[in-house]
């Protein structure tokens, strides 16, 4: 496939050269992101109005620049015994003379050894859609998408989102012993 422009954009937003991933002098390259939310139920603090539900939240937020030498994965999974929040996507941008297809598969699952909070939902969006596919507890399929040629760079971006939340036991002054699990994977082969 003929190449407009190739290499890397020099303020650090990977251009890369349609589906081409042989070039060893000019990599394809994609923005690989993966963040995850976990809320822990440690106890309980006492209000004015009696005790309320402690809960400790740690955020961990990835994105990196990645290589991709062929068709590539992102996966990610996350535990907590009250909440837990798995979101993974990418994005790339790509100049070529001529369009070409991509096909991504995505795989989100969410379990619970206990009473699952009614806002858990696994969600899957991309840049060609506008809302998506959703479902719980697991949510799996692939698109295919034709990204056309483009002599200005442009971009394609997808996410898979995994959120599963638990209610707090009766005693909410003793740590759940309950666990929330979730667990999210992309794949995108180039066709």
């Amino acid at each position: 496939m003929a190449i407009l422009r190739a290499g890397p954009d020099t303020q650090g937003r990977p251009v890369s050269c349609a589906n081409d991933t042989s070039s060893l002098n000019w990599p394809w390259q994609y923005i690989n992101t993966v963040t995850k939310v976990i809320n822990t139920h440690i106890g309980c603090v006492s209000t004015p109005n009696g005790s309320v539900p402690d809960v400790e939240t740690t955020i961990t937020n990835n994105s990196n620049v990645e290589t991709a030498t062929g068709n590539f994965s992102i996966s990610s999974s996350g535990t907590s015994n009250h909440a837990t929040t798995v979101d993974i996507g990418f994005e790339f941008a790509y100049q070529a003379t001529q369009s070409f297809d991509i096909k991504i598969t995505y795989n989100g699952s969410a379990s619970s050894t206990g009473v699952i909070d009614s806002s858990s939902n696994i969600i899957f969006s991309d840049s060609e859609t506008g809302g998506g596919a959703s479902g719980f507890p697991s949510l799996s399929g692939s698109v295919t998408r034709t990204l056309p040629a483009s002599v200005v760079p442009a971009s394609y971006s997808a996410t898979l989102d995994v959120s599963i939340g638990i209610e707090f036991p009766a005693d909410i002054c003793t740590p759940s012993s309950e666990s929330a699990n979730a667990s999210a994977t992309l794949s995108v082969e180039f066709l």
